[in-house]
């Protein structure tokens, strides 16, 4: 399978746009080429972006963002484009994360209390949601909550042929690495590729990695200071301002393959099996199943 710098996409005002085609499936097949695309948010999009999206026959554009985020970055699109709000988690969903919590989490990530500065960490990126996120998969309420892509999968199933389809959230890592990760296996892809693609967010924002002296990555929503390489000269010097090494904050949210395993088992663990929970939590059933091959796979 290719790797995922092969099948990235280089847009002026988003991040972490990838296709996931050609990805193998168990009985030989690949997704098909220029069919599903995964990306961070699309409020800042340029007008060569948008000519890039109408190349690409993106017609439909599923947005797992909370309403409140989608209200204050609304996508930008080519015209005729569908959008199809699908909302997974979002401090605008009732999931807002109290106090308590925090201190929970930012101490067992072993960061030290001055990064329960929340004004102060908060200015710099949504560090406690990402936190918050990274270690909710495999619980209860983050397996329960899964059947929240039902209208992911719905627009999945009615593509027209000759359509293509991106979904995205903020930074397009957690609520799309999950909606993405639950369609691959659905589509027979290898859990090592599913997991190669899961992390290839990590580096895709990262926008200039290769440069310590860059701030690029200030430019966009989805690519905070918190996610980019702890090399980097200004992460050191927020990093000294929060009290803490800059290695130690990123590597308490980066996202790692395990995350994947463990949702995967409380899935199997609370349904009885991944196509049990397809049907019961998804809608996607036998019949669903053929559809979703016959139109992304080849």
């Amino acid at each position: 399978s290719a790797t995922w710098q092969d099948r990235s996409i280089i847009m002026e005002g988003t991040l972490n746009m990838r296709e996931l085609g050609s990805l193998r499936t168990s009985d030989g097949k690949h997704i098909i080429k220029g069919r599903l695309f995964r990306s961070a948010d699309l409020a800042q999009i340029t007008i060569n972006d948008i000519q890039a999206l109408e190349q690409l026959g993106i017609k439909t554009v599923v947005d797992l963002r909370g309403p409140k985020e989608a209200l204050d970055h609304p996508d930008k699109v080519p015209k005729g484009t569908k959008i199809v709000p699908s909302p997974i988690i979002g401090s605008d969903t009732g999931d807002a994360i109290d106090g308590t919590t925090i201190r929970t989490l930012v101490s067992s990530a072993g960061l030290p209390d001055t990064m329960l500065d929340f004004a102060k960490v908060s200015q710099h990126g949504p560090y406690y949601r990402m936190l918050f996120l990274v270690n909710s998969y495999g619980t209860e309420s983050h397996t329960s909550r899964l059947s929240k892509y039902r209208p992911f999968f719905g627009a999945l199933l009615n593509l027209a042929p000759n359509e293509n389809i991106l979904v995205h959230c903020t930074g397009g890592r957690d609520r799309t690495g999950v909606g993405i990760a639950l369609l691959l296996k659905a589509l027979g892809v290898s859990q090592q590729d599913i997991e190669a693609d899961f992390v290839a967010s990590n580096q895709a924002l990262q926008p200039s990695r290769e440069d310590p002296d860059s701030t690029t990555f200030l430019r966009f929503h989805a690519a905070n200071v918190f996610l980019q390489p702890p090399e980097n000269k200004y992460y050191q010097r927020v990093a000294k301002e929060l009290g803490a090494p800059p290695e130690s904050i990123r590597n308490a949210v980066k996202l790692r393959t395990d995350l994947l395993r463990r949702m995967f088992a409380s899935i199997d663990a609370r349904y009885g099996s991944f196509p049990l929970f397809l049907e019961s939590q998804l809608g996607v059933g036998l019949k669903e199943l053929e559809t979703l091959r016959q139109k992304f796979i080849l």
